[in-house]
């Protein structure tokens, strides 16, 4: 049996939706191929090897030190921006990873006697340019033929989320020639969206296939979709990034909703379900005196994550800034979801785009606007009224990771 190797820098202790996603695509894999998921492991563990069938989990866990925790402490504070320029700064100054699973990897090879062959697949994951390094470096060792994945577009396109100009500026400077070598390098290159494809050099963008995000259709039970009768759940999931915050609009118009009419917080709740700590976003709570009416979670199992989705009124986005090419995995989870989705401030982008074509909710242009439709929505709930937008079992299977993950494998069986 053909064998791949898929390699994500995050591990299941960050609960990040890149790492669900690779995980997703590992066990559709191995329907097919014996897949080894090797991933990066920040807490050590007791049992590193799992076996299901043709799949193999291999955690490895990163070398602990000095940089690793003082990143820790960083990131457990919700200082993640400073968190970021200390990746950033140490891989500038030694040209290595803090979290460097190349070298766990290589020490893995060697305790194993684990031999790849050139018959062999690695399908490796942007972000962390270290990963693609590492696919790069494995196919120039064995011969093995290479899938570079993109969830976001590398140094080409737009800043990244929380980079400062400093640091994207030192980002292009150079990590560029190691990308363009890592694409010429590759048998199948693939990204999310036709907007970040876009956005790649001319020469590549015809040999790019786009598999884009989906919401984990093994995971929702369809038949606990309901309307909570007593309260107006407006719900958001996941990260908030500061970029995220840096227009106050939507908090300005919640604030005037509640006070125009009056709401109590028992009837009208704002919860962050997987969103971890960010100070910004508790500072703005404060500011516009919004603790009774808002909820915020930590990050966990994304079986948690959609229970607290169930009974939701309505979804929303808080856009990236000035960042038009950005469709998080999200949108595709709200679009299951089947309640309508808010996106207070226009992006004019991919995510403008996804509610019109999927006719999934309300694109706002100003306070006015936001501060009607959340009048209307939660009027027709209290009425018995509550919106839904029901979606055909095909459009559903579309939307979900298992049908981009059948894309994925013609694709591979091409190789």
């Amino acid at each position: 049996m053909k064998r791949i190797f898929v390699f994500s820098y995050h591990g299941k202790e960050t609960y990040q939706t890149g790492f669900n996603r690779l995980q997703s695509i590992a066990e559709n894999l191995s329907n097919f191929y014996e897949v080894h998921f090797v991933y990066g492991n920040r807490n050590k563990l007791e049992r590193p090897i799992k076996i299901k069938g043709n799949l193999i989990e291999i955690p490895l866990n990163y070398t602990p030190g000095f940089f690793h925790n003082f990143y820790k402490k960083l990131t457990d504070s919700g200082r993640r921006i400073g968190a970021k320029f200390l990746l950033a700064s140490y891989f500038l100054f030694t040209g290595k990873e803090i979290f460097d699973l190349g070298r766990e990897f290589n020490k893995y090879k060697k305790q194993t006697n684990i031999n790849l062959t050139a018959e062999d697949i690695i399908f490796v994951s942007f972000p962390s340019i270290a990963i693609h390094n590492l696919g790069y470096a494995l196919k120039q060792e064995f011969g093995c033929r290479l899938i570079l994945d993109y969830r976001d577009p590398g140094v080409f396109g737009y800043k990244q989320i929380e980079d400062n100009k400093i640091l994207s500026f030192l980002r292009k400077r150079f990590l560029k020639r190691s990308e363009l070598r890592n694409l010429k390098s590759a048998d199948l290159i693939i990204t999310i969206s036709d907007s970040i494809h876009r956005l790649f050099p001319e020469k590549y963008r015809e040999s790019i296939e786009i598999i884009k995000n989906g919401y984990d259709l093994n995971k929702i039970e369809f038949n606990k979709i309901q309307d909570h009768p007593y309260t107006f759940k407006l719900v958001y999931l996941g990260s908030v990034y500061n970029d995220q915050l840096d227009n106050t609009i939507f908090f300005k118009a919640v604030r005037a909703f509640i006070d125009s009419n009056k709401i109590q917080p028992q009837y009208f709740q704002i919860r962050f379900i997987g969103t971890g700590e960010s100070l910004r976003l508790k500072e703005l709570i404060k500011h516009f005196n919004l603790e009774p009416y808002i909820y915020i979670s930590a990050k966990m199992p994304i079986e948690q994550v959609y229970a607290e989705l169930y009974s939701a009124a309505m979804f929303f986005h808080l856009k990236y800034g000035n960042r038009r090419e950005i469709i998080t995995t999200k949108q595709y989870e709200y679009l299951a979801f089947q309640k309508p989705i808010l996106l207070p401030v226009n992006d004019y982008g991919d995510l403008e785009e996804s509610i019109k074509k999927y006719n999934a909710g309300f694109i706002c242009e100003n306070e006015e606007e936001i501060i009607e439709v959340l009048k209307n929505s939660m009027d027709n709930h209290f009425k018995g009224k509550p919106a839904r937008i029901n979606r055909t079992e095909e459009e559903l299977y579309e939307l979900s990771r298992q049908g981009q993950e059948e894309k994925l494998l013609k694709l591979i069986e091409k190789l």
